[in-house]
């Protein structure tokens, strides 16, 4: 247990430049899912991984909702046009979000699967 708490403060620290831009982000805290070693090994595996493409996203929704904000300023507000950059934005969330967690699923048993999905909304990508 110390260790994972130790990993937790470690993926913390990480990941607060990461997600300081979202103000909704809530750590996601796993220890109620009482992870082996090897499930901890991979968890972090998956997170570290996944870092990289989380600022990716972050990057391209800034620059995207920046569109979005052009658009608002003009004298003829194209809906189709914001509707299309909108649901481009959602589509790479919802896409990012379950590359993240089929990859969780697959380390966790029946129980903890169970237990995670009751938090599952922490894990959206926002």
């Amino acid at each position: 247990m110390k260790i994972l708490r130790v990993f937790i403060i470690l993926v913390i620290l990480n990941s607060l430049t990461l997600f300081a831009k979202d103000s909704n982000h809530i750590y996601k805290n796993l220890d109620f899912l009482n992870l082996n070693k090897s499930q901890q090994h991979k968890l972090k595996k998956i997170l570290i991984s996944h870092k990289k493409r989380y600022e990716k996203f972050y990057y391209y929704r800034q620059h995207e909702e920046k569109k979005l904000q052009e658009l608002i300023k003009k004298d003829y507000f194209d809906e189709d046009k914001y509707e299309d950059i909108a649901e481009e934005i959602e589509e790479e969330a919802v896409e990012l979000e379950v590359k993240t967690l089929k990859k969780i699923h697959k380390i966790l048993t029946k129980e903890q699967r169970k237990k995670f999905s009751h938090y599952l909304q922490e894990w959206k990508v926002e």
